[in-house]
């Protein structure tokens, strides 16, 4: 058995030999990721581990330990790699470390491995769009890139076809951050408010999480972040970096911002105009906030303005994040089923100016939803909401919280409740008039009837595609 006390300043791609037991926990795309990289790379004592998965497809190459018991007595490792989803102070992972076994993840033996320079984006929303948006970008600039992450491809996937002059972006969830030990070249930090509070003990734990995303940063680095909101101030007094802003609010910062309509960057008083906020391919107010940190990465890997300015203009998003599916009888229909915190729900609805009707709700992640209310009460053009799902009651309550009062008869706002997914799309249509908007943006997550996310708005297009 390996002692940590021996490897302390070493990399875990040193540690490993071909003999070293090595276990990965959970067989989800980062789990087989791994197991290819290490049967590629010829690690071939493998156990995988999986709680849920059926894992008879390894039978005769790997050892295998599925159901309840599939992470217990893990002390016999040398080395074990969870995967995102498990928690690094799981209690079985925790007496494996007593025992002496190294702990690590795809995304910390990539950053050890990896040749080339990484950007990170992490935050609560907006990561998938400016990691995308920064990748577009950088192809149009005809750069060796690669995009991988969180965003749904693990970087293991693509490490071996990595070289010096190559760039890899990596969308990072908390689930990656909160373990690692090394940081991008260049750190996004986005609006960093609450999620995850299913998964992390509480708030305190989810922002602490994102902390390694730039504490590990040298001067010659770079961090970005947003002045718009408070978490600034908490993580950029921990990185050593060269620190940027973006904000929609000041003008003239060091970084990215917004004068008037133009949207701009000044680094080193160097200032730029590259496009303007009223023609972008990304809908909503919002998403200035990632065309602003997106532009300024590329900006400082040497990309052009124009290049940058032709990507902003032309990049219309990620599916599942307010989509524009079609028209209806003079009414549009838009995904963002990606939404699945309020924040995100808030910022949907506040993209349009016409009449709206809102379909929200979903399984629980224990968000705060106050919020959200009182944006439902003040949405003018807000004309009908229609709740659905395990968070339904507690969306309910904070509108009757923010409105005052138990009954909402009063309210212009016409909240509705029904009892599922289908239903809540057929009263949507009904109620859908010419010139109007059908919203889907849940504020929640989707597992109380689909598989993710994606499932719940392949339904949703589905069904507007039928209309």
């Amino acid at each position: 058995m390996l002692y940590i006390e021996q490897f302390m300043n070493k990399k875990i791609h040193d540690i490993l030999n071909k003999e070293s037991k090595i276990a990965i926990l959970g067989m989800g795309i980062e789990g087989i990721a791994i197991k290819d990289y290490l049967k590629k790379h010829g690690y071939l004592n493998l156990t995988l581990c999986d709680q849920k998965n059926d894992l008879a497809i390894y039978s005769h190459d790997f050892s295998l330990k599925t159901g309840e018991k599939a992470f217990k007595d893990l002390s016999e490792f040398d080395v074990i790699f969870r995967s995102p989803g498990i928690h690094k102070d799981h209690t079985e992972i925790l007496k494996a470390r007593k025992n002496g076994a190294i702990i690590t993840s795809a995304t910390k033996i990539f950053f050890e491995i990896c040749p080339c320079e990484i950007v990170g984006i992490s935050g609560t929303k907006g990561k998938g769009t400016t990691s995308s948006l920064i990748y577009e970008i950088l192809k149009a600039a005809g750069r060796d890139v690669y995009l991988g992450g969180n965003i749904g491809e693990s970087p293991l996937t693509f490490a071996d076809d990595l070289n010096e002059k190559s760039i890899a972006i990596l969308e990072m969830s908390s689930f990656q951050l909160h373990d690692l030990d090394q940081s991008p070249h260049i750190a996004i930090l986005l609006n960093t408010t609450q999620d995850h509070l299913d998964y992390h003990a509480d708030i305190d734990e989810y922002l602490s999480a994102k902390k390694s995303i730039v504490s590990h940063q040298k001067k010659e680095d770079f961090a970005i972040f947003n002045s718009d909101y408070s978490y600034a101030k908490d993580y950029s007094g921990l990185t050593s970096a060269k620190t940027l802003w973006v904000s929609r609010k000041q003008i003239g910062i060091e970084g990215g911002y917004l004068d008037g309509d133009k949207i701009m960057l000044n680094i080193n008083g160097d200032k730029h105009v590259i496009g303007d906020k009223n023609n972008v391919g990304l809908i909503g107010p919002h998403n200035i906030e990632n065309i602003l940190p997106a532009s300024l990465a590329c900006k400082i890997l040497g990309v052009n303005d124009g290049i940058i300015s032709k990507t902003i203009k032309n990049f219309k998003g990620l599916p599942h994040r307010l989509e524009f599916i079609k028209k209806v009888d003079g009414a549009s229909y838009y995904n963002d089923s990606f939404s699945t915190t309020p924040e995100t729900c808030i910022a949907a609805i506040r993209s349009f100016s016409e009449p709206l009707i809102l379909i929200a709700g979903g399984s629980e992640k224990y968000s705060n939803f106050t919020e959200l209310g009182q944006a439902i009460i003040e949405q003018e053009n807000l004309k009908t909401v229609i709740l659905m799902g395990e968070t339904s009651p507690r969306i309910f309550a904070s509108i009757q919280e923010a409105y005052g009062k138990t009954n909402l008869d009063s309210l212009p706002v016409e909240i509705i409740r029904v009892n599922n997914y289908e239903e809540a799309f057929n009263l949507a249509h009904q109620k859908a008039k010419n010139n109007s908007v059908v919203l889907l943006s849940p504020a929640s997550a989707s597992f109380d009837m689909f598989e993710n996310y994606k499932v719940r708005g392949k339904t949703f297009i589905k069904w507007v595609e039928s209309l």
